[in-house]
């Protein structure tokens, strides 16, 4: 039997796919290549933004025209626009056979071995660990040490599709951490804000897992995704500084430059602070390589707000910005607020800032 697995959105993402992959195929299974007909088509979803939700859309319907020539075709749809739009998704689009949240998603590859369990020749009667050995030791591996949110950014729609936030504890971070350290270049910690993880049964905060996991002997490095400005704390900073095995590669979402979208954001910080917490940890971490994401057009942004991100940008001199318009998501507290930006003046904007970064870039490289 043979799988198509589409997977969209962040890492947290991947790392889900990548357990559903190593599920179906030590249960028999082989990914398709281009040009064979599956059995199974599963599309791993993403919602953060509408662009992202269209184009998932557009190809869950190519997939409901591949299963009129193939009826036995199971179409499965999971993780935030499952959770968000299940109804609507089975009302609209019939021909998709199963739809799954975010809790526990990695089950599908369960359901799917049991439809098809009569026609694969054999099935383990154990699963594999939920990670997936990578092939090399260039490859990278990727943890969740946190599920959920609860920051309720006004943009944001994760803490609608993931719930609150929930917190592995410690010891299960660790031995999974054991089985792969030998074998990942590189082991990323997951959650959509690392910075707020707790242990309170082994009364461990981030710092103290980043610190513990760094004692662990091997040759690996360690990287996590995502950081909150908020929680970016000096414990945090002196931990990355005394531990060589932290990748100097910090990615910390500003958002906007300016104080007040960071209000109507619901940020809980302000450009003076993160910009002192950028210079601290340049101070401590010399030739650190700091990422960063900015939202054009929020709700109300005038051009002087814009301009202040444009300035804000460029005194921080980021290594990198990932920018993008803002979108709207029904539910959020943005998608209720006046004065929406124009989608024509969002594009212009983030063109702009995209040109500007990428200015600065080159004359860094140039340097």
């Amino acid at each position: 039997m043979k799988f198509v697995l589409k997977n969209y959105g962040c890492q947290m993402n991947v790392n889900t796919a990548d357990k559903i992959r190593g599920r179906l195929v030590s249960n028999g299974w082989t990914e398709c290549t281009d040009g064979e007909n599956p059995d199974a088509v599963i599309f791993n979803t993403c919602c953060v933004r509408n662009t992202a939700e269209q184009k998932i859309l557009s190809h869950i319907a190519v997939a409901g025209r591949q299963k009129q020539a193939n009826k036995k075709m199971l179409i499965a749809v999971i993780g935030c626009m499952g959770e968000k739009d299940r109804n609507k998704l089975q009302k609209t689009r019939p021909y998709i056979d199963i739809v799954l949240g975010t809790d526990n998603p990695e089950s599908i590859a369960d359901i799917i071995c049991e439809r098809f369990a009569p026609l694969v020749p054999s099935i383990p009667a154990a699963h594999p660990k939920s990670h997936t050995k990578p092939k090399n030791k260039t490859d990278i591996v990727y943890i969740d040490i946190t599920y959920g949110c609860e920051n309720y950014c006004s943009y944001c729609i994760v803490p609608f599709v993931r719930g609150k936030l929930r917190c592995r504890p410690a010891a299960d971070i660790t031995a999974e951490f054991m089985t792969v350290k030998d074998t990942a270049k590189t082991i990323f910690l997951l959650g959509q804000n690392v910075n707020e993880y707790f242990d309170p049964e082994a009364k461990t905060d981030f710092a103290d897992l980043l610190s513990a996991l760094c004692k662990i002997p091997g040759s690996f490095k360690i990287n996590f995704l995502s950081s909150h400005p908020k929680d970016f704390d000096e414990k945090i900073i002196r931990v990355i500084a005394e531990n060589e095995q932290i990748q100097r590669d910090i990615h910390l979402p500003l958002q906007s430059g300016c104080d007040k979208i960071l209000r109507l954001m619901n940020r809980k910080y302000t450009v003076a602070e993160y910009e002192q917490k950028v210079a601290r940890l340049r101070e401590c971490v010399p030739g650190v390589h700091i990422t960063t994401d900015i939202i054009c057009g929020f709700p109300t942004e005038t051009e002087d707000d814009f301009a202040a991100t444009v300035e804000t940008v460029k005194r921080i001199a980021f290594n990198a910005a990932y920018i993008f318009p803002y979108s709207r998501r029904s539910g959020t507290g943005a998608d209720g607020m006046d004065g929406q930006v124009p989608h024509a003046v969002k594009k212009a904007r983030t063109t702009e800032l995209i040109a500007a970064v990428r200015e600065m870039s080159l004359q860094r490289k140039r340097k």
